[in-house]
């Protein structure tokens, strides 16, 4: 499977070729800050109008589960209904199959899951795609610039 990934990741001919590591360093980054905002500001309306413990350890419970679940939110509609997030549409890169083609919502769920895994990150500094790109057998690939919303 990894020769697969590798060999077409070498190609450049099918959508536009795969992206370099400093592409995918700026994703990494806006959808971090996407992702904090989102978070930050549904903990506060939920902390003001609905959610309010007094134990501590039910407060940092609920804020991993709810930060959980907008990380999981966020890169699962977005990659599956556009292939893209903010820092993907950013960047003019989407998210493909290892054969070019389109994703399965599984697929996606493979691969926002795959990016909890704290080694994720570090991948990176041995491989040119990402632990979460390995796992869901998907590619993040440059997308020709006219036509940057398919």
């Amino acid at each position: 499977m990894n020769d697969h990934i590798d060999s077409i990741e070498s190609k450049t001919d099918f959508y536009g070729s795969s992206v370099n590591s400093i592409i995918r360093l700026l994703n990494f980054m806006i959808d971090t800050l996407v992702w904090l905002i989102l978070f930050l500001s549904v903990a506060y309306v939920f902390d003001l109008y609905f959610v309010r413990f007094n134990s501590y350890i039910i407060n940092y419970t609920y804020s991993i589960f709810l930060g959980i679940v907008i990380y999981m939110g966020y890169y699962s509609l977005l990659e599956y209904n556009f292939h893209r997030t903010l820092g993907k549409f950013l960047t003019r890169t989407k998210v493909v199959n290892a054969n070019g083609g389109a994703i399965t919502f599984s697929t996606i769920l493979i691969r926002t899951v795959s990016r909890l895994i704290p080694i994720d990150i570090f991948y990176y500094l041995f491989s040119k795609t990402g632990l979460h790109d390995r796992l869901s057998n998907t590619l993040v690939i440059k997308t020709n610039a006219s036509n940057s919303l398919s």
